[in-house]
């Protein structure tokens, strides 16, 4: 996969967080529960992957190979419960866009250890300054979006509410 392609599909993958948090979000506060919100996502997205495996989309791996993966690796769905229950929580707090800043800006700090220390099979990689620039540059956004919290300015936005 070449360069431009890896970028394109990860800013797509950042496109489709967005919209998701933003409908979960909406999940909850319609449901009054951050948890059968997450719980209705990971069964929407469990119905969908199981049914591009059934019609052969994707294809459905041998299970025998499930015995070769780590233990550690079957973490991701529960982290991602987690992170998606987290998401339906805060972001009617801190907004969208201090939200996903955040979960950027904690992605990028431990993404720098693990790349520096090469844990769960990364190959090791330095800490560079232009990494904790990166890192500082986050926290500037942070705090730049937190300049403007006027409750009374959600009245005055510009672009209409979607609904």
């Amino acid at each position: 996969m070449n360069m431009l392609l890896a970028l394109l599909g990860a800013g797509s993958g950042g496109v489709l967080i967005a919209i998701g948090a933003a409908a979960n979000a909406r999940l909850r506060q319609t449901l009054n529960s951050a948890i059968a919100a997450a719980a209705i996502n990971f069964i929407a997205g469990f119905t969908t992957l199981a049914l591009l495996m059934i019609l052969q989309v994707l294809p459905i791996p041998p299970l025998d190979r499930l015995l070769a993966v780590p233990w550690w690796a079957f973490l991701g769905g529960f982290l991602g419960a987690a992170f998606v229950t987290l998401s339906t929580l805060v972001v009617p707090k801190l907004g969208l866009t201090t939200t996903t800043l955040s979960v950027v800006c904690s992605q990028m700090i431990l993404s720098v250890v693990i790349d520096r220390l090469g844990w769960f099979s990364i190959a090791p990689r330095p800490i560079t300054a232009s990494r904790i620039i990166a890192i500082g540059l986050l926290v500037l956004a942070i705090a730049l979006t937190q300049l403007d919290r006027n409750p009374n300015r959600a009245s005055q936005a510009i672009v209409p509410k979607i609904n």
